[in-house]
């Protein structure tokens, strides 16, 4: 264990507000313990006061707060302090040091795609298919009250942290949109060189190794609970700007990270843009899926199931995979790469284009929904002395127009990894068959940059 040691000036740990917000053990208990206590408030208000008339402050603060607008903000900024704060981690650590049974998961349970089908579809496939169902406050406690007593059984049952990093909807989002953080966690080389006890994998609770973040470009499953940093001062929490390994070598590059940046561009993205760029055009009753939309309407009249959603989410789906299908196979083609090696080392490149898109919708929301949603409901559920709010501005106010800049940005980045990704696995080939791969797996992301212009 290292006592001292002379920090970088990027990394937040060398300056006392930096360490005393993000490292001090009290203040993240206090950080924690207050988003227990809304969480916990949240679930009996639902059930207490089952209706939405009577209650805006549970749908509030799950669907205005903790997931849309904190964690699409959180993630390519601070990293996974999203987790960090987690109400169910907070919990399940006192479970699992007290009462656990410290069994070993099953393998199969360890599957990282069982992450990925949880949050798309018992996420965002019953929110696409019965909006109006989670729009009521006691069925999003019952959402939520499911995932809370699955997670203290898992936590029950076995050890290190196994829902945290296998089951949770959110570690498959975690892992890998993490990689667009400006913010990284690693340790200083010079003092992990000469390190005999490694404190800091052995109080890790998911038997992560932070001596070797930086080696691996990848920080794994770590949750920024901060127990490493606060067992050895070699640990770091550096700014080193936007994504930045993401243009690097990633050693253990996992297809389910490309799978997770394509498929929720599919369900977030591309769906929210057909459905306000196309859905809701003067030309919207000329699309293929409003005309069954329509048509289904008209046959299961009283169907709670959102047709004209759930049919948006499947060409949204569909359009992504084919689209990418063709360009990984025509890339294959043109550089004699294999399509799994092309899959899984240029596929990072389209993590902004999966999440840098949907901050300009988190942060328009924010003004149009999420704020007086928040304080609104705050107000009603503690009784405070204030009178409801109105939106911050209106839907239609045009200056929102501006964060559709995300958009582009999202493209550009894509674009510009692409390239670099590319480079990184295709040294010694043509440039001729770089360039043309480079377009036809930039089909995606110039796709949706037209579609930006509709």
């Amino acid at each position: 264990m290292v006592e001292t040691i002379e920090r970088d000036k990027n990394d937040l740990f060398a300056y006392r507000w930096g360490e005393r917000f993000f490292k001090n053990p009290k203040t993240l208990f206090i950080v924690r313990s207050v988003a227990l206590g809304v969480f916990v408030y949240a679930l009996a208000y639902g059930f207490v006061h089952p209706k939405a008339s009577e209650n805006h402050f549970t749908t509030a603060v799950f669907w205005s707060f903790f997931w849309p607008f904190f964690m699409f903000i959180s993630l390519p900024t601070l990293g996974a302090y999203f987790c960090s704060v987690c109400p169910l981690a907070f919990v399940g650590k006192k479970i699992i040091k007290r009462k656990g049974k410290a069994f070993k998961m099953p393998k199969v349970l360890k599957n990282p795609y069982i992450s990925l089908g949880v949050v798309l579809g018992v996420y965002w496939g019953l929110f696409y298919a019965f909006p109006a169902v989670f729009a009521e406050p006691v069925a999003v406690a019952f959402f939520y009250t499911f995932f809370t007593l699955l997670a203290f059984l898992f936590y029950f049952l076995f050890k290190d942290m196994s829902y945290c990093a296998h089951i949770c909807p959110i570690s498959a989002i975690r892992n890998a949109f993490s990689r667009i953080s400006f913010m990284w966690l690693g340790s200083y080389r010079s003092a992990c060189d000469t390190c005999t006890t490694f404190e800091c994998a052995k109080v890790c609770e998911f038997g992560q190794s932070p001596f070797n973040f930086d080696k691996n470009n990848s920080m794994g499953d770590c949750t920024l609970c901060m127990d490493c940093a606060n067992a050895c001062a070699a640990i770091s929490y550096k700014s080193k700007g936007f994504g930045f390994s993401l243009s690097q070598p990633i050693r253990r590059a996992r297809a389910v990270d490309v799978w997770t940046y394509l498929l929720l561009f599919a369900f977030m993205t591309l769906t929210m843009k057909l459905t306000t760029n196309f859905n809701h055009s003067d030309f919207a009753a000329w699309l293929p899926w409003m005309w069954i939309s329509k048509w289904l309407k008209g046959v299961s009249p009283h169907s709670p199931l959102n047709f004209e959603a759930v049919l948006t989410l499947l060409v949204s789906v569909s359009f992504t995979l084919y689209v990418v299908y063709m360009g990984f196979k025509k890339a294959e083609e043109k550089l004699g790469i294999d399509r799994k090696t092309l899959f899984t080392e240029v596929g990072y490149a389209y993590a902004p284009l999966a999440l840098v898109s949907s901050i300009g919708v988190a942060i328009t929301s924010f003004f149009t929904r999420y704020f007086h949603n928040v304080v609104n409901g705050f107000i009603e559920a503690f009784h405070l002395p204030f009178g409801f709010i109105d939106p911050l501005v209106s839907p239609d106010a045009g200056w929102l127009d501006l964060f559709g800049v995300f958009d582009f940005i999202a493209v550009a980045w894509t674009l510009l990894l692409l390239s670099r990704r590319i480079d990184l696995i295709s040294e010694g080939k043509p440039y001729e068959a770089k360039r043309k791969a480079f377009w036809w797996l930039a089909l995606l992301p110039v796709s949706y940059l037209l579609l930006c212009f509709l």
